[in-house]
């Protein structure tokens, strides 16, 4: 899992139930997956620095040390290589291609519940044969920039308002995530208030997702998406965890799936409910969605469930996890509803352990086991076996996003294929990550049953990240 990695080790990504936010910060924590949500304020008392970056972690704006800057970032380099890329549908390149993401934020806390972050990022592509890919090179971009103003409450709730550009990651990341595994992250303009009460954390927002384009400061508000919504969390700890409720609306005006074209009005309500009893732990989330698409009804669904079970008394205690998930496809003209599941703005490693970014969650019925022994604290391990179906013989394969890959109308067959994943993750140091991730994807009957018949697919990656 090249991204973050869940506390409760449930998914391969951090969720607002288990970041460290601005709840507590040690000085050995590692960096949270978004930089917002660390909080320097314990750095007042100089007998907290234990590391050598905690110089410019709280520098302070007045005598009283009640305002101050955090200053931080990231330099990430990776090397990717395809074999058959896009199962040898796209365009081949038999030496791989480098990756490098560089970014630097400031953290301005102004007293009286003022704050201004901004973030700057450069990502660059070399070498891939084909050019860059959307998500792989914008050359120097705004990543964040909001103001937060802290809301007095007549209670022991804090809620703050954030307006500008930010980034999102809630719950597993099925739905809304960064987008940490491919090279450019994933930012929103708008919008969003967010509530901690207690043993819930709540924010709701009104935003536009921003264009990446690769040039400098090319990065303009997609004014053909709004995307609003509601995602709570309330920790419940006699379940070992918490539960997930959540509204997210979208109205994409230039929606594109097997069926066409046109303007699609989306709402997703779901819940999610995770947590860790013994030697047991679980993710499991359930997802509905309805609206319409090019004047048709709308009518979607997806179910998933990760659980694990820990063999604490075996040599490296191993982690096993059965991993299902179903999500509906479009029934054909026939049906008279559009039954496309949108997975909106998921992670960029949903399936496995690689970032190899080939089918994803719409129209998918998937059985995987995952196998992760506990080397070490500083080492992870991680080995996925995965099946994929479609769910409807009548919709294609699509990726990650809702961008179809492949047409459904050209085969009846259902089997996609399966794929074997691995990574191992050495966290070096609080500063340094290395990381090793290979796939192997086997193409099935709907792949190979082709007029241009798809080819198994090969992937291997090797990144460094520094953080300070």
């Amino acid at each position: 899992m090249l991204g973050a990695v869940n506390v409760l080790d449930v998914h391969p990504v951090h969720g607002p139930d288990q970041r460290m936010g601005r709840h507590g910060l040690s000085g050995t924590a590692p960096y949270a997956l978004l930089r917002q949500d660390e909080d320097y304020s314990y750095l007042r008392d100089a007998k907290c620095r234990r590391d050598f970056m905690d110089p410019i972690k709280f520098i302070p704006l007045s005598t009283q040390k009640d305002q101050y800057l955090t200053l931080g970032g990231e330099v990430r380099e990776r090397y990717e290589a395809f074999q058959n890329a896009n199962w040898g549908l796209g365009p081949q390149d038999k030496n791989g291609y480098l990756l490098q993401r560089i970014s630097a934020y400031a953290d301005w806390h102004l007293g009286d519940g003022i704050r201004l972050f901004g973030q700057l990022s450069s990502e660059t592509e070399d070498g891939r044969n084909g050019g860059p890919r959307p998500t792989d090179e914008a050359r120097l971009w705004v990543e964040e920039a909001f103001a937060e103003f802290d809301v007095p409450t007549s209670s022991n709730a804090k809620v703050a308002l954030r307006l500008g550009r930010q980034e999102f990651e809630f719950g597993s990341g099925r739905l809304v995530d960064v987008r940490e595994g491919p090279n450019v992250r994933l930012a929103f303009d708008g919008f969003s208030a967010i509530l901690d009460s207690g043993p819930w954390h709540a924010t709701t927002f009104i935003t536009q997702p921003v264009l990446n384009r690769p040039q400098v400061f090319d990065d303009p508000t997609d004014n053909s998406r709004t995307f609003w919504g509601v995602y709570a969390t309330r920790l419940i700890p006699s379940i070992g965890g918490g539960l997930d409720l959540y509204y997210l609306g979208i109205n994409n005006r230039q929606a594109t799936f097997d069926r066409g074209t046109g303007d699609e009005l989306r709402h997703t309500f779901g819940t999610r409910a995770f947590g860790r009893r013994g030697n047991w732990d679980y993710d499991w989330e359930l997802t509905y969605q309805a609206g319409s698409f090019a004047g048709l009804p709308l009518s979607a669904y997806a179910f998933a469930a990760d659980t694990g079970y820990t063999f604490e008394s075996l040599h490296f205690s191993p982690r096993v996890v059965l991993k299902t998930a179903v999500t509906s496809g479009d029934g054909g003209p026939g049906s008279g509803t559009f039954g496309t599941f949108n997975p909106l703005f998921p992670s960029g490693i949903y399936f496995g352990q690689a970032s190899i970014g080939l089918n994803g969650p719409p129209n998918t019925l998937r059985l995987g086991v995952s196998l992760q022994p506990h080397l070490s604290e500083s080492v992870r391990v991680g080995i996925d076996y995965d099946w994929f179906w479609r769910n409807s013989p009548n919709d294609g394969v699509y990726g990650l996003g809702d961008n179809l890959l492949l047409t459904g109308q050209e085969s009846r067959q259902r089997f996609v294929g399966k794929q074997l994943s691995a990574s191992v993750v050495w966290h070096a140091t609080r500063h340094v990550d290395l990381s090793l991730a290979f796939a192997h994807f086997f193409a099935g009957p709907f792949l190979t049953d082709r007029a241009t018949p798809g080819r198994d697919v090969q992937y291997a990656s090797a990144c460094v990240t520094f953080k300070f």
